[in-house]
Formats: C-alpha cells, sequence, structure tokens
C-alpha cells in the first residue's frame, strides 16, 4: 500500500501521486484479542462495502481481559512483563494487518492502551502498571522494527488516558515510547524533545481521554505545542450530549503550528449519553452525523466513527446495557449505513482539502441553540461552499466567498439520511449584494441537510459510489469464539 504522507499546507493526508486521501475509520480497538479469523474477514468486507478505509484498534488491550488473549487463548505477554512478548499471539496481529492491507485498509495502530501505563480502569479497578519509563522504549523499538516495513499502518500513543492521569505524570513514559518507535522504524536514534528529521518520516499521534473536569481531550492538552513527535492532533470529543466538537476543531486548527486534526473519538452509536449509563438515554444516529458533518466542515482532514457493540466486539451472549446488540448485528447499524454517504460526501468534495468559512454566514435561525448550529466551509479557490444544517431550517448566507459566474449560483439540497438530493436539479439563484436567504426542505429534530452551493452548473455534485460488492453468503455465519 502507499505510505501516506502530510500535505505541504499541513491539513491533511495525502497519497503517494499527491492526492488527497479519504480518512473515514472504523473503531475496532479490541479486534486483535476478540475476533477470530473468519469475523475478521466478515467485518472487514462489511465495512469495505461501506466505504470505511482506515481501522483504529490496538495491539495490548488489557480492557475486556486483563490477561490479553487472542481468541486461541493465546496470552500476549509471558509473565505479564512487557519485555516477554508471545511471538504466537504477534503471529495473529500479523495476519490481521495482512487482510487489512488485502482488503486496502490503512491501520490506527495503538502499541498499548493507556490502562496499562496508568494502573487502573474506569470503573475503579487497579493493576500492575505493566509499561513503565524504563521498558517503554524497548518495547517501543520492538514493536516499531517488526512492522518496520508496513507501509499501511499510522501509528498512535495513549490510549483514553491522558498523560498526567489523577496527578501523576507519565508523560516521559510515552516520550520513551516514541523514542523507541522512531528506533524501530527508521533505525535512527531522536529524542522526543527535540525537533528532527527523523519525527518528520513518521506518521504518530496521541489519543488522550475528554477529561470531564476540564473538557480537555486533544493529543496536545498537557503537552507543550511544540512537541515534536506528535505529528497530527486527534481529539475524543467523547460520549456526552452537549460536546460542541466544531469549537475543538477551530480551536486545534487555528493554532500556530499548523497539523492535521480530526475527532478521532466521537459519540458512538447506541452509546449510552451518561456514565453511569442510565439505561434511558443512547446516542442516534442524528448525533453521529452532527459529529462528523460539524468536524469535517470545521476543519477536520476525516472522521472515525464508533459503535457501542462494535469497539469492544461484543459478543450474542454477553450484550447488556452499554452494548445492546452484538457486534455482528451492529454491522448493519443505520449509522453505519449512513458512513456510507459521508464518504460519498467526502469523496466528491474532496472536504479535507476544504477550509473552514464561518464569516460566510450572515445570520442563523435560532444559533444559541447547539443543535442549530451551522457550520460552513469553502473550497479554496471558491469553486463551491458546503454548509450544515443539523435541524434544516434557513439562513442568510454571503455568497460572495465564492468565485461565481455573472453572479449565477447554483443550489443543491443533499439528504446525509439517505444520500440522496431533495430534487434532481439545483435551483439558480441570482446573486446581489448582500447575503443570500436560504432554507432547507425541512426543519425540526433529526432534519438535517447540507446546502452545496457550486459556482457553475454541474451534474449532481455527490454521486452514489459502490466501494465493495459482498458476494459471500452470510447465512450460518458463527460468532462464538
Amino acid at each position: 500500500m502507499e505510505k501516506l504522507r502530510i500535505s505541504e499546507n499541513g491539513r491533511y493526508f495525502i497519497k503517494e501521486d499527491g492526492s488527497p486521501f479519504v480518512w473515514l475509520a472504523d473503531t475496532v480497538w479490541t479486534m486483535p484479542q476478540r475476533m477470530k479469523w473468519d469475523d475478521v474477514i466478515y467485518l472487514m468486507e462489511k465495512r469495505k462495502s461501506q466505504g470505511f478505509t482506515v481501522l483504529q484498534m490496538v495491539a495490548l488491550d488489557p480492557e475486556r481481559d486483563v490477561e490479553m488473549r487472542n481468541p486461541a487463548g493465546e496470552k500476549a505477554l509471558f509473565s505479564d512483563c512487557l519485555d516477554e512478548p508471545n511471538e504466537t499471539y504477534f503471529k495473529y496481529l500479523d495476519w490481521i494487518l495482512d487482510r487489512a492491507e488485502e482488503y486496502g485498509f490503512y491501520v490506527l495502530l495503538l502499541p498499548v492502551w493507556g490502562q496499562l501505563v496508568v494502573g487502573d480502569d474506569w470503573t475503579g479497578k487497579t493493576f500492575p502498571k505493566t509499561v513503565t519509563e524504563e521498558n517503554a522504549f524497548n518495547y517501543g523499538k520492538w514493536i516499531g522494527n517488526r512492522y518496520k516495513d508496513r507501509n499501511q499502518i499510522v501509528w498512535c500513543l495513549g490510549g483514553d488516558r491522558q498523560p498526567v492521569h489523577k496527578g501523576v505524570d507519565y508523560k516521559n513514559v510515552w516520550r520513551r515510547m516514541a523514542e523507541g518507535l522512531a528506533k524501530g522504524l527508521t533505525g535512527k536514534a531522536a529524542d522526543a524533545g527535540v525537533p528532527s528529521p527523523v519525527w518528520e518520516e513518521l506518521l504518530l499521534t496521541y489519543h488522550a481521554c475528554h477529561e470531564r473536569g476540564t473538557g480537555e481531550c486533544s493529543s496536545l492538552s498537557y503537552w507543550e505545542e511544540k512537541e515534536p513527535w506528535i505529528r497530527f492532533v486527534m481529539l475524543q470529543s467523547g460520549h456526552g450530549l452537549i460536546a460542541k466538537n466544531y469549537e475543538l476543531v477551530k480551536r486545534e486548527y487555528n493554532r500556530s503550528l499548523v497539523r492535521p486534526v480530526w475527532d478521532g473519538e466521537p459519540a458512538y452509536e447506541d452509546m449510552p449519553t451518561a456514565w453511569p449509563p442510565t439505561g434511558d438515554s443512547f446516542h442516534d444516529t442524528w448525533m453521529v452525523r452532527k459529529r462528523a458533518y460539524w468536524s469535517l466542515l470545521a476543519g477536520s482532514f476525516g472522521h472515525t466513527y464508533g459503535h457501542s457493540s462494535v469497539w469492544c466486539s461484543i459478543s450474542e451472549k454477553e450484550q447488556n446495557i452499554i452494548s445492546r446488540i452484538s457486534w455482528f448485528q451492529a454491522l448493519d447499524s443505520k449509522g453505519s449505513q449512513q458512513m456510507k454517504y459521508l464518504r460519498d460526501f467526502m469523496e466528491a468534495t474532496n472536504i479535507m482539502t476544504c477550509v473552514p468559512c464561518q464569516e460566510m454566514i450572515a445570520q442563523q435561525d435560532g444559533s444559541e441553540e447547539m443543535d442549530r448550529h451551522i457550520q460552513a466551509c469553502r473550497n479554496p479557490e471558491g469553486k463551491f461552499c458546503c454548509v450544515y444544517f443539523p435541524s434544516g431550517g434557513s439562513a442568510a448566507l454571503y455568497l460572495d466567498r465564492l468565485a461565481l459566474n455573472e453572479n449565477k449560483a447554483y443550489l443543491w439540497w443533499w439528504n446525509p439520511r439517505d444520500g440522496k438530493f431533495c430534487e434532481k436539479g439545483p435551483k439558480h439563484m441570482s446573486v446581489s449584494e448582500g447575503p443570500l436567504k436560504v432554507c432547507a426542505p425541512s426543519e425540526g429534530a433529526q432534519e438535517d441537510w447540507v446546502l452545496l452551493v457550486t459556482s457553475t452548473a454541474t451534474d449532481a455534485p455527490i454521486p452514489e459510489r459502490t466501494y465493495f460488492s459482498i458476494t459471500k453468503k452470510e447465512e450460518g455465519k458463527s460468532f462464538d469464539w
């Protein structure tokens, strides 16, 4: 597979030919521990058909099994020691990465989950600290060397923990692991506190948690802004109801040191909206869509989707108040299908190359309400703009931000719920001085729309696409391992 790199303007990923990479990820953190081989293939084929391009997973994740065993019962570490990795366990991870490459997936890979560094989980249980400042470098070097020839891997440290956790500073643990990764991947030494061409060879970020007390949720939370090994920024806007991820993206987008940014863990579909869960409030597909379109139009280079049952590979026998259906059933969720429409949108617009353009919104009804927050961006050359209306309704727009031909604009209303346009052709508008009032086809909760305004007449600007056709029969599928 082609090795990805960061664009010259520092805003998004590009392929070897310079074309923008469409990052649409699924969250499958526990796949190496909890999915047997035929389930892995089934998930990859399903997600490929739905337009996903990236899988986010963890090499060592104790959240569902502190022994960190694969489906065959092989422990990841002998004697629970980071310096004694089990080759048989990692051969299965190798196999998963082989299959991901076969299906064209890039993998955001975390060498370890944060629990192994801080020694506690979110339920309050405590454990011996497996990863320390003394052993982090050698493990980073080992796993980096193991996968140094795999172009498909994008690296991520952290794992749902801030680098300063419950008053304890773990930053040097993560710095040592970053230095080890650099040595293993490139064969060259690098100091995590010093800019170096070595860091520029790598794609590496940090996965923080969403800290309830402070709202901190960025890769750069508690780090120096110029930390050279953090090459791009991951946000965890989290699973609460009031996270304004368009503001979170804007803050990172506007930093003096430009880095690509994206919401790498937004609200998961069918996830409880509060912790501890009450059992009566779950994130629906509207929340999933809002976080996606808000962040993309605010400047994200891509988007990550998650489902409450898929990230932890919940089997039928394990369904509970948090994960109400099996991962197998969840692959056909409504939100999963709507991510396919999102891929169509991203592919057609190259949205990652667009620039935020809130100044084109002269007025929006009910702008003080979060669910009515309208987000806008435009093509750098002014050929088109995109405006997301989370609750439909109306707004006044300054279209002089576009390179209009004879002051003519062409308006298309696109439905992110079904991937279709409201009408077969655009509405032609003559634009004079001042804002233009526009009104979505419907209004209210769940009635979100995307407005595309083009400077020239075109065919439907977001064609429906086929990314992969599943030909194997689903009958008789076994998913008890």
